[in-house]
């Protein structure tokens, strides 16, 4: 079955397309740059307008994010300084923050020395050149990638000053991430309980300014592994930055969200008990709903489901799903790039439970009541018959447009998936 996943060369993209004042030149063919343009403004939409009209700039092609410099078949022949000389002018001006630029994979081939006229355009200051972000690589690499050499070339102010023991980062989130704003958002209102404030958010919704002052957080919270294990080690290594991991991946479910909050409060020497109540208070409610449909339906105890997700989204999610809701796996299978030491836990408590089958298990193969995964994924389960109810948890999805924002991280989160469960198993 196929994999739809995005590479390294879209998660680096997205990366600095989730700042607010920076974007990425794309130096390559329009063809590289259209899904891109398309899915970084659906993921995060500055412009208040979608007119193709309104961005017929040179090198925009009709649309607002990732301009390119356009490159042809002469380009590769001769090199493409001069077409890229232009372009970066012409978007400098447009674009008043940070630059990246960026080559698609066959500019990256024609070894064009990109710094040299960026250093005769005197901008380096605001603009830096990743020359291969690791392409066919998975997402999370391309990413990671291009945060760190976006840290590298940013001149962070020195800590002269006493560590902010109520600011935290959040690590490892990005617009690759579905409802990321949404979970923004509840994180925030979560570790509120904790009496703490978020900084930066690296990198999906964050400035420029926010990621200069993130060096004097308490700690960083890393949310999704395979996305900021190596940026919290990076923080660490330049400014003493304790990192807190929950050891069941992303903050997905009742226990995660519980686990990832004890480990913060434990780090930071604070009283988690406000936050935990948060959480109670949920599972109550939670659980009027889930016994009196079981009272009619003897359900979700039994559902069987599948998975096709990174690890720090598939650990929690299957831990989540068979002790709370006492659901059964049948298929687990990994995304390219997970994160190791989550893929080891959940391979482990899938033996545990005596699920060893479904350990990396095509979803394909298996008929379950609920599948998890992608919309292309979860389209080609329903048509094969593998799935009775879908549920759409990862990118590429369907094309819904959300107006309220949505998580699946956190206390809401876990409401929503218990609302989405339940609905999905009535239907059918």
């Amino acid at each position: 079955m196929l994999i739809f996943s995005p590479d390294a060369f879209t998660g680096s993209i997205l990366a600095v397309e989730g700042i607010k004042d920076a974007a990425v030149i794309l130096n390559g063919p329009i063809g590289c740059k259209l899904y891109h343009s398309f899915l970084s403004d659906r993921q995060f939409p500055r412009e208040g307008s979608h007119d193709p009209l309104a961005f017929q700039d040179e090198f925009y092609f009709g649309q607002p994010r990732v301009p390119c410099t356009g490159l042809d078949g002469e380009d590769y022949i001769r090199g493409s300084l001069e077409k890229f000389e232009r372009a970066l002018t012409t978007i400098a001006a447009k674009e008043k923050g940070l630059l990246m630029v960026l080559n698609s994979p066959g500019a990256s081939l024609v070894g064009d020395d990109l710094e040299s006229v960026i250093k005769k355009a005197g901008m380096q200051n605001r603009c830096f050149v990743v020359e291969n972000p690791g392409f066919s690589l998975p997402a999370a690499r391309g990413f990671e990638n291009v945060a760190l050499a976006l840290l590298e070339n940013m001149k962070l102010r020195s800590l002269h000053r006493p560590r902010n023991p109520k600011k935290v980062n959040l690590i490892g989130l990005s617009l690759l991430h579905k409802h990321w704003e949404g979970s923004v958002a509840e994180m925030k209102r979560l570790l509120a309980f904790l009496g703490l404030e978020v900084g930066a958010v690296f990198l999906a919704g964050t400035s420029l300014e926010e990621i200069r002052e993130s060096g004097d957080a308490a700690c960083n919270i890393v949310l999704f592994p395979e996305y900021g294990r190596r940026i919290a080690e990076w923080y660490r290594e330049s400014f003493g930055t304790p990192a807190v991991f929950s050891p069941l991946g992303a903050p997905i479910g009742f226990n995660a969200s519980e686990s990832l909050l004890r480990e913060v409060a434990t780090v930071l020497n604070i009283d988690p008990a406000p936050a935990l109540a948060e959480i109670q208070k949920a599972r109550k409610a939670s659980y009027r709903q889930i016994s009196r449909f079981y009272s009619y339906s003897g359900l979700p105890k039994g559902a069987s489901f599948s998975i096709r997700a990174e690890s720090s989204l598939a650990y929690p999610l299957t831990q989540w799903l068979y002790s709370y809701l006492g659901m059964a796996p049948f298929a687990v299978k990994l995304l390219p790039g997970s994160d190791p030491e989550i893929t080891g836990s959940l391979k482990a408590f899938l033996e545990e439970k005596g699920f060893c089958e479904a350990w990396d298990r095509d979803p394909s193969l298996e008929s379950v009541d609920i599948a998890f995964a992608d919309s292309p994924t979860l389209q080609l389960l329903k048509a094969k018959g593998c799935c009775k109810a879908c549920i759409e948890i990862t990118l590429p999805e369907e094309g819904y447009i959300h107006i309220i924002p949505k998580t699946y991280l956190g206390v809401s989160g876990a409401l929503l998936l218990i609302e989405e469960i339940i609905n999905g198993l009535r239907s059918k």
